[in-house]
């Protein structure tokens, strides 16, 4: 396959690909910020729900840049500010949803703990306080990323080993090694899950059955959330690194070796994108409760679309104007 053709390919997936991602991650993400924000009852609850608003924003802005690219062939300056700012922007919101994902998780660990005190840090009001620090925290750490990057050869990118050991930690190693570590104490501690009696819910076998029930659905959201977050970026970490070391140990790298590096490099980053996209489609195959929850919000929209009354409201009316009839 020739490089001109390997070339239209990767366009067309880069364009195509991000369009469809962006408009099924955005109709997920909403539904997910709709089921959530009627149940807004735990940190997990929050930490999901401010997930997918940082997704759709992460979404909407990656998918604008790479289906209407910028043109940087001129080099002027508005280009070259555009290319740092575009790349700071999707730094911030791309770290972010990683960040609240890896929350949740350390929350469902919190959450199933046989200690009080480890229960009682999992509170809706300490997870507003640390998605403000992160906000804050991952608005100042990547602020090396406009200095880095810059428009060479009329392409925006960053040179040199740093951006790259940069992105090995913060978008592949921090977040997978974390999510892996604290879902794994978070399985443990499911098994271990009907012994333990949440201290808030006694009063009732029923009430604390409910209460945990709603933990293991949420944990099970959470852990359908890992699972695809690791599969998914795999493969973009693996070509990264293989690009930075051919650049100091391929001294003459042919044009179609380049091209196939930048092909594969885009899948990559494509399925790393798909992170943004996925977590409703995963909710909605790994929990059945979600699926409940999904049907009755649907449902309740579709009601108030066709302004048609309840089903035990339509029941009651029927039942009064036969009692009507009845007595005329």
């Amino acid at each position: 396959m020739s490089s001109a053709t390997l070339t239209a390919i990767q366009n067309q997936i880069n364009v195509y690909g991000n369009a469809f991602l962006m408009v099924m991650g955005n109709i997920g993400n909403v539904l997910i910020i709709m089921v959530f924000s009627q149940q807004h009852k735990s940190a997990c609850s929050f930490y999901i729900m401010s997930a997918a608003v940082v997704n759709f924003i992460f979404l909407t802005i990656n998918a604008y840049f790479q289906i209407f690219p910028f043109d940087y062939s001129a080099g002027t300056t508005g280009s070259i500010i555009f290319c740092k700012v575009s790349a700071y922007i999707l730094n911030i919101f791309g770290q972010l949803a990683k960040t609240l994902l890896v929350f949740a998780c350390i929350d469902r660990f919190l959450i199933t703990s046989d200690r009080a005190s480890f229960r009682a840090f999992s509170t809706i009001k300490r997870a507003k306080y640390l998605v403000f620090l992160s906000c804050i925290f991952w608005s100042v750490l990547p602020l090396h990323v406009p200095i880095m990057r810059t428009v060479v050869n009329g392409r925006c990118g960053a040179s040199g080993i740093y951006s790259t050991i940069f992105a090995l930690i913060f978008v592949c190693l921090y977040p997978s090694m974390t999510l892996i570590i604290f879902g794994s104490l978070a399985y443990y501690n499911l098994k271990k899950l009907q012994n333990r009696v949440h201290p808030l819910l006694q009063n009732t076998n029923n009430q604390n059955n409910t209460f945990q029930r709603r933990d293991r659905n949420l944990l099970i959201i959470v852990f359908s959330e890992v699972f695809t977050y690791i599969i998914t970026s795999i493969l973009y970490p693996v070509i990264l690194l293989e690009t930075t070391i051919s650049q100091y140990v391929v001294l003459h790298k042919s044009a179609q070796y380049s091209q196939i590096e930048s092909f594969i490099l885009t899948i990559g980053y494509l399925l790393l994108f798909s992170n943004s996209a996925i977590p409703f489609y995963s909710y909605y195959i790994g929990s059945k409760s979600f699926q409940r929850d999904v049907k009755k919000l649907i449902i309740s929209i579709y009601q108030k679309i066709t302004k048609q009354l309840p089903s035990e409201n339509v029941s009651t009316t029927n039942r009064i104007l036969t009692q009507r009839d009845i007595h005329v």
